[in-house]
């Protein structure tokens, strides 16, 4: 169940989306969105109406999505329990996204790399680590996969963009408590506060439109839940974040958890991207099942064990799972 709540939340707050790095001073710190009271240091007189920061925010982050030349990183996290102790799991999905033009064809390139951390019965962490990295032109996305498969595979640019965007949120405005815009001299920061009972209601109202129900004694408690935005002084979004502090509970346990999404944006209108190269390298997506398939006869033939033989049934499914994400446009996290 722990697992399938981390699913329903993420889908909860992301219109869509999937995942370099974001260390150093670029953007928002997170830190302070990471406390229950984002306002100790901000007075009543900086309050701003609900709606207006809202709408500043949205609107900045659709002009991000409607353009034509930008660069945006972005850093998803996930966590849940407590580290150093059984079922801790710790999911990372940072991207990298350059969109630019050709002609009047449009382009992208595209990093994704993912890092889950799991803890068995002893508390110590196990890691697994993977990387996508991928072109998008001429109609299609050209992609290395972890393994290091190159595949093409043929998909528009709003199918493109629907895989690579991690950072698109939706602000329910019903559910602030407080809003505030404190100004400088090259930016405003926005800063929005839920209502932890509201926002709750919402989710849960959210988790059952999505067809899924807690069972008996099962609850999500919301402690906080915080966004940080920051706009240039033309109204353009330069970096946010965006948390939630809850708690899944049952009859039995109570365990913690903790949903983060960091995102800065830059070089609008200077962002190069870089074109693909050997394009008769790329086999088909016909031709990567084919290659994952005779994986899986290797894999038979060399070992006759059952044991092994699912576990290669089990990789390739994993494999041809990723593959489906790529084209159907959906979470790769």
């Amino acid at each position: 169940m722990k697992k399938k709540i981390a699913v329903i939340l993420t889908g909860i707050m992301l219109i869509a989306s999937t995942g370099c790095s974001l260390n150093g001073s670029e953007g928002i710190d997170a830190k302070l969105a990471k406390t229950e009271d984002i306002f100790t240091e901000i007075s009543e007189e900086s309050n701003v109406e609900n709606t207006v920061a809202s709408d500043a925010f949205s609107k900045a982050l659709e002009a991000v999505n409607s353009s034509d030349n930008i660069t945006i990183k972005v850093s998803n996290r996930i966590t849940m329990g407590t580290e150093g102790t059984e079922g801790y799991q710790d999911s990372l999905n940072e991207s990298l996204v350059k969109i630019g033009k050709d002609g009047d064809k449009s382009t992208g390139n595209v990093v994704i790399d993912n890092t889950y951390v799991n803890s068995g019965a002893d508390g110590k962490p196990a890691e697994e680590k993977s990387k996508i990295t991928g072109t998008y032109a001429d109609d299609a996305l050209y992609f290395i996969t972890n393994d290091g498969d190159k595949v093409k595979e043929e998909m528009g640019f709003d199918d493109f963009m629907s895989v690579v965007n991690t950072y698109s949120v939706s602000l329910y405005t019903d559910c602030i408590a407080r809003a505030a815009c404190v100004e400088s001299k090259k930016s405003k920061t926005y800063y929005i506060a839920y209502d932890p009972a509201a926002f709750e209601t919402t989710m849960n109202t959210n988790i059952e439109a999505s067809g899924q129900t807690f069972d008996d004694g099962e609850a999500m408690h919301v402690k906080y839940a915080n966004v940080i935005a920051e706009l240039d002084n033309d109204d353009n979004l330069k970096s946010y974040v965006f948390v939630i502090n809850a708690e899944y509970v049952t009859d039995t346990e109570t365990t913690p958890y903790n949903y983060e999404i960091k995102t800065v944006v830059k070089d609008k209108d200077s962002t190069v991207v870089e074109p693909v190269e050997d394009k008769e390298d790329y086999m088909s997506t016909d031709e990567y099942t084919k290659l994952l398939q005779d994986r899986i006869m290797e894999s038979e033939e060399a070992s006759g064990s059952e044991l092994v033989t699912d576990g290669a049934e089990a990789g390739a499914d994993d494999a041809e799972a990723g593959a489906d994400t790529a084209e159907a446009g959906t979470q790769a996290q």
